[in-house]
């Protein structure tokens, strides 16, 4: 029995034993994750008093604010040859782009860049502004054709790989021109190094296509040969945006429908591009302005009726059909519609239109010069504000009835761009067209790609000849509604609707504000007029605004900034979970209000010894921000009782603490706690036991023994 006793009190030790490592490295492993030693402590506030020191807060970033508006960033470059009678001509349309918020500069410098011709120094040029300034809109004041200001010409020989036996009607087989090469600023545009540019993947050394296709930069040009030429577009601009001459003409638009092929066997419907005009009509055009329409098949597309109607003014046209030598633009395969003579001698003076040209090379600006889209722009007075062409041949293809094919869905999706999604300036409705297109139903189904000659061409040959940031008229301007009716105090955050006199939103409409110590700053609406802006925090500053946009007057308002001296409020607070462990993170739900500069930040402060040390946790508005609702989250607290507080401060650097004796709560032990301390005194007290016995049973044992040697 003895020795039973003993063997099993031994076991017994030895089982505790082994085990207890085991329970003790589970009890450090779970308090050393539990969040107690992570309490960051803050600093003691004068004998606990809440409205003492608050230096943990940290000062305002005004910086950012301020850069904005001390610091604004470039908007548009005027490209000129360095010649000073070009930079001099252009100089009257960059003050006028400064005054009404575009910030604009004058580039002449391209040879100081680096680039293998003067085409891509000018692109290299164009891409550091990019990258450093975000420009958006880029204006080339110099022609094509004699390299003032040179374009790309790209590797495309796509007649001769689709169409046997047909070749250009001007220029080169292989390589046609682009002004598209300076608005994608991120294709490589010969990433094979072969000196042969934007070539498709069958014809890249890699396989790979040198074009991104997604512009970053609206680009124009205006195709002057000398600085009288250029003058006279720059002037022409100039009055159309800031004194037009106001008439019926800004609420029309022309259509032209041509055939481009007659029913026959192979084609027993015909190509009438009446079907393109008349969809244009319906579901864009129709319900911003009026219209004349003119159809080959109707018998009224003839060329003194185009020629007439063109000279009676009209804000927008479009010509859709053939073209041959870029002077004619056929009405049919065999007559012309409207020629460059004619445009020579239009009479919609003071009355210039933007102008699509959807045929083939009616705008080779770069080959001669009267072409129809040169000669337009170039008419002083009148002819075309804006002319959008095809630089070479362009691709239509029969029995598209969807019209979302090459020309036609280039055509379609520009005037949808420009109508439908408010896109009244002239480049951007263009190039976005152009990233519509790709982006289109006709390129998801897989049914085309890049990667196709005509694809490629017809994307890349439809060019601007005009100011690509100029916004076209489809009614007569009027003022702006003074949207500053409201006090606007130091640092607030102002949010506005644009509207016209007449009370219509005005959508991506410009708002200017310049203040008194060089501040320059703009901001743009949306598409529903919506303008925010936040105001440095400065009081009694006087901001003069200037608010242009489509169909508006630029119209003049001012403001002045009034001192902010209130207090931020606090309107609610929620605490999850409501009853916290160790083991939770504590989420406050502040809702809480500044009716003056806003809300700039919030903090939760809290504290175990009434605030003589305490811990803070934080979120903040930033100056683009005016929000009221701030979740803010602690880390995992150690137990005990926690009082806290809210400290509010708004952008005029106002702070309020909100405190009361309901500000508190308890943090618990979660019940694994309990638990494992009271299995460790259980451990130790069968421990305990256990030795006491093992050490009773070998006394027993040694006693026994001695008692036993005597008795021998």
């Amino acid at each position: 029995m003895v020795r039973f006793s003993i063997k099993k009190n031994i076991y017994l030790s030895i089982i505790i034993f082994t085990l207890l490592p085991l329970v003790t490295i589970s009890s450090i492993y779970y308090f050393k994750n539990s969040g107690e030693k992570n309490i960051p402590e803050g600093i003691s506030m004068a004998n606990g008093d809440l409205n003492g020191d608050l230096s943990f807060l940290p000062d305002i970033d005004y910086a950012p604010l301020n850069d904005t508006w001390y610091n604004p960033k470039i908007e548009m470059l005027i490209i000129t040859p360095n010649d000073n009678d070009f930079i001099n001509a252009v100089k009257p349309l960059m003050e006028w782009k400064n005054e009404k918020g575009v910030k604009t500069i004058v580039l002449s410098n391209f040879s100081l860049y680096e680039g293998r011709d003067t085409t891509e120094k000018i692109r290299n040029m164009i891409k550091e502004y990019y990258e450093k300034e975000n420009i958006r809109w880029v204006l080339l004041a110099g022609d094509a054709q004699d390299d003032l200001i040179p374009i790309r010409k790209v590797y495309n020989p796509d007649v001769l790989r689709w169409e046997d036996g047909r070749t250009e009607t001007v220029g080169d087989e292989y390589y046609k021109p682009t002004d598209f090469y300076y608005a994608d600023l991120t294709g490589t545009w010969d990433s094979d190094d072969d000196g042969i540019w934007g070539e498709a993947p069958r014809d890249n050394a890699y396989g790979l296509d040198e074009i991104s296709w997604i512009p970053e930069v609206y680009v124009g040009r205006l195709p002057a040969d000398n600085v009288n030429e250029l003058e006279s577009m720059i002037n022409k601009t100039l009055k159309y945006e800031t004194n037009p001459e106001v008439g019926d003409w800004m609420n029309r638009m022309l259509l032209a429908g041509g055939t481009s092929d007659y029913p026959s066997g192979e084609d027993p419907d015909g190509e009438y591009e009446s079907r393109l005009t008349s969809y244009i009509i319906d579901n864009y055009a129709k319900d911003e302005l009026n219209y004349t329409h003119l159809a080959e098949e109707e018998g009224n597309l003839t060329r003194s009726n185009l020629k007439n109607y063109f000279n009676d003014g009209y804000s927008t046209v479009i010509m859709a059909g053939h073209g041959g030598l870029p002077q004619y633009y056929y009405k049919n395969p065999s007559s012309w519609g409207y020629t460059s003579s004619d445009a020579s001698i239009s009479l919609n003076i003071h009355s210039p239109s933007l102008v699509y040209l959807d045929a083939c090379t009616l705008s080779s600006y770069d080959y001669s010069d009267n072409s129809i889209g040169e000669t337009l722009i170039k008419r002083e007075d009148g002819g075309a504000i804006g002319a959008i062409g095809g630089l070479r041949v362009t691709w239509y293809f029969e029995d598209d009835y969807n019209l979302e094919m090459l020309n036609r869905g280039n055509a379609k999706l520009f005037w949808k761009e420009f109508f439908v999604n408010k896109k009244f300036q002239q480049g951007r409705a263009l190039y976005d067209s152009k990233v519509a297109y790709i982006n289109s139903d006709y390129y998801i189904r897989g049914e085309t790609s890049t990667d196709l000659d005509f694809e490629r061409k017809n994307i890349l040959t439809y060019c601007l000849l005009g100011d690509p940031e100029l916004d076209i008229y489809t009614n007569k301007p009027i003022l702006a509604l003074n949207p500053f009716t409201e006090n606007i105090y130091e640092g607030q955050l102002v949010s506005i609707t644009i509207r016209d006199f007449n009370g219509k939103i005005v959508p991506y409409a410009r708002v200017h504000l310049r203040g008194s110590d060089g501040k320059y700053h703009t901001v743009y609406a949306d598409e529903n007029g919506l303008v925010s802006f936040r105001v440095p925090a400065q009081e009694n500053e006087v901001y003069n605004v200037t608010i242009t946009g489509h169909n508006l007057i630029p119209s003049y308002f001012n403001f002045t900034t009034i001192q902010d001296t209130t207090n931020p409020q606090l309107f609610g607070i929620d605490m999850t979970p409501e009853r916290p462990t160790t083991s939770n993170q504590i989420t406050f739900r502040i809702e809480t209000y500044d009716n003056n500069s806003g809300i700039e930040c919030v903090y939760v402060l809290l504290s175990k010894n009434n605030y003589v040390t305490y811990s803070y946790y934080g979120s903040t508005n930033y100056y683009e921000e005016n929000k009221e609702i701030f979740t803010i989250t602690t880390e995992r607290l150690t137990s005990g009782e926690f009082s806290y507080c809210i400290v509010s401060r708004d952008y005029a650097n106002n702070t309020n603490v909100f405190y009361n004796s309901g500000f508190n709560f308890s943090v618990s032990e979660t019940l694994i706690n309990y638990i494992l301390i009271t299995s460790t005194f259980f451990v130790i007290a069968v421990i305990g036991i256990s030795i006491f016995t093992l050490f009773s049973g070998l006394l027993k044992y040694s006693r026994l023994v001695k008692e036993i040697e005597k008795l021998t």
